[in-house]
């Protein structure tokens, strides 16, 4: 690889640093964190993002028409996300451009199938659909859960794409990156190697992801490095829209309950990601003006070390992108700054943010005391290595900063009244609760639409001060009114002293303060929607067809095999008379047993597991339905 590819596309593809805003704009990164069924709550939230972009554009060309202050243009140019995150983000990048009824608290059924969000988070994904018994047809356990369905969704989503009108955004820019992480099971090899010494230290990176750019109907874009033009309508000969299928439903594939995916990557992807980050050595070439052609040493040392494979592609098995990098703020904020840039902070230079929607915000259930049992430290390890993997100092230190105006978060909330753990129906039963009853994700789906409109409102603000607004300017993009209309204290106190950066317009502004909770009311919380019982056929068809299938593919063999082996070992150890009289019995029974172990061995592991099964999902919905 290093004698044939050139890092002088890398570098002139992803500049160290963005270049800022033009005066009176504002660049918008949005990443959307895993959520298993909670990605409702996620769509919900990008519905009304949507929305209040679109009424924000068709306020400022009503008052371009008038001869009013034209405000200030916002663009929405990075999406990201990981797991259920990620699915939104390339659902995102799908329909950002095209023309959709937004779901209103009064939508009947057809909007509801007209609105792409809701149709493939809330209609069409199903927890009776993932306990269906079709994937085991190809007669292989790839799963817990039965992903046909999965696939059905993604394919029907992106053929109704193509057929639905495209409607021009003002708020979207000519080239839309989309950021999905991935949880790669074979990992990128590298070599560290040391002066003096013969051999390298080898490392392996498993934290991965796959970029899109998504671009209006007609307007061609050049594929940077690591990078796939999305053909949304075309004939597509680069399979792109089947590459986005299969990266979406690999993002989320959430470990054992869902089915892994494999992607065929090529080897330039990974080129020179490495030398692509903050102090790396190629910032210090450039700013020296060093020569990059041909590759210096470190750049070599840069390159994976792909030692043994001889194709330009590598075929890697995927999970979901959560398992290693939950919120992947940093690949958003470094899309939107640049890879050795920063966005500015302060209230009064802040031009570019992150929005990060975490439908979990809430702290984990904390980790077994000291001596834990096997079973509590195997179960702890595998949540502890998730878990630092997440962390990052520096998104800590600046969340901690209250005077960070580059970043912000949406997550759910049903006021300060409600006193259950978590404010959505997802968060019960480690997050897979959404699934288990359509009025749980529509719950979830309108509170993430409430929650929306309540950030914009009022948090999603800067001072009135920043450039943004144009106060200071000879002819101001807000008037005197606009400031009165639209002013609001931050974080609910003092003086109305900041502008929301995406102001309400259109359906979505109250007039008055008693009419707020009327444009978007808190949905009614679903208690009673599930009678769990209804399940246990469907758990214990899965249970069973699943086990049958790992018995009959050889598990069935392995124990019949151990079984007669711990016989004939007991049998070896007996005196002469008792070991001829139990090797004749062994031989007389030995079909008898086996025909009794093939009809009853496979039975009991559907048992346990319905057994769990319903105790869990009956301990979820009692903790669901007494909630308040």
């Amino acid at each position: 690889m290093s004698r044939t590819i050139s890092l002088d596309p890398w570098v002139k593809g992803y500049p160290p640093s963005r270049e800022a805003p033009p005066p009176g704009s504002f660049e918008l990164g949005l990443c959307m964190a895993g959520a298993v069924s909670a990605g409702a709550y996620t769509a919900g939230v990008l519905d009304l993002l949507i929305e209040a972009l679109d009424a924000f554009a068709q306020e400022k060309q009503a008052r371009r028409a008038r001869g009013e202050p034209p405000l200030h243009e916002v663009r929405l140019t990075v999406l990201g996300g990981a797991s259920a995150g990620g699915m939104c983000a390339a659902l995102a990048a799908l329909f950002c451009d095209a023309e959709f009824p937004p779901l209103t608290p009064e939508a009947d059924d057809a909007t509801k199938a007209a609105n792409p969000l809701y149709d493939a988070w809330v209609r069409r994904i199903d927890i009776r659909h993932l306990l269906g018994v079709r994937d085991l047809a190809e007669g292989a356990l790839t799963s817990a859960l039965d992903c046909t369905v999965l696939d059905e969704i993604v394919g029907h989503t992106l053929a109704r794409r193509r057929t639905m009108r495209t409607r021009p955004r003002a708020w979207l820019p000519n080239r839309l990156e989309v950021l999905l992480t991935l949880a790669n099971l074979r990992g990128v090899p590298y070599a560290l190697r040391f002066q003096g010494a013969a051999l390298s230290h080898l490392m392996s990176l498993h934290a991965d992801y796959i970029r899109f750019a998504v671009t209006a109907e007609g307007a061609g874009l050049a594929a940077r490095p690591d990078e796939v033009v999305l053909d949304r309508f075309g004939a597509d000969p680069g399979g792109t829209r089947d590459l986005l299928a299969a990266a979406t439903l690999a993002t989320g594939a959430f470990p054992i309950a869902l089915r892994a995916r494999t992607l065929t990557r090529p080897l330039e992807d990974y080129a020179f990601r490495a030398a692509l980050h903050p102090r790396s050595r190629l910032f210090e070439a450039l700013e020296a003006q060093e020569q990059l052609e041909p590759l210096p040493e470190w750049a070599r040392e840069c390159l994976p070390d792909w030692s043994g494979t001889t194709s330009g592609t590598v075929r890697v098995p995927y999970v979901d992108g959560g398992a290693m990098d939950n919120e992947p703020l940093e690949l958003v904020r470094r899309a939107l700054a640049g890879w050795n840039g920063s966005n500015a902070r302060g209230g009064d230079l802040a031009n570019r943010a992150v929005v990060l929607v975490d439908p979990f915000p809430e702290r984990k259930e904390a980790a077994p005391d000291a001596d834990p049992s096997l079973t509590s430290t195997l179960p702890a390890l595998f949540g502890a290595l998730i878990n630092n993997a997440r962390f990052k100092a520096e998104d800590l230190a600046l969340a901690a900063a209250p005077d960070t105006y580059s970043r912000f978060l949406i997550a759910p909330s049903r006021g300060p009244g409600w006193s259950a753990p978590v404010a959505i129906a997802s968060g019960y039963l480690g997050g897979f609760m959404g699934f288990f009853a359509e009025a749980y994700r529509h719950h979830d789906f309108m509170l993430g639409r409430r929650n929306a409109r309540s950030f914009l409102r009022r948090h999603f603000v800067l001072p009135i001060s920043n450039p943004l607004f144009g106060r200071k300017e000879a002819t101001p993009r807000w008037s005197d009114s606009d400031v009165a209309r639209w002013a609001v204290p931050r974080a609910g106190g003092g003086q109305p002293d900041h502008l929301p950066i995406i102001p309400l317009c259109g359906r979505l502004w109250a007039d008055a303060p008693e009419a707020e909770d009327d444009i978007e009311p808190l949905p009614q919380w679903p208690r009673g929607a599930l009678d769990p019982a209804s399940l246990t056929p469907l758990i214990r068809a899965r249970a069973e067809g699943a086990t049958r299938l790992l018995y009959d593919r050889g598990a069935g063999a392995q124990l019949k095999s151990m079984l007669r082996r711990m016989v004939e070992e007991w049998i070896a150890q007996q005196s002469w008379l008792p070991r001829k009289a139990s090797q004749l019995a062994w031989r007389l029974l030995d079909d008898r047993v086996e025909r009794t172990i093939d009809a009853k061995l496979p039975n009991i592991p559907p048992r346990f597991i319905v057994e769990q099964a319903e105790r869990a999902i009956h301990d979820a919905v009692r903790a669901l339905d007494t909630a308040r």
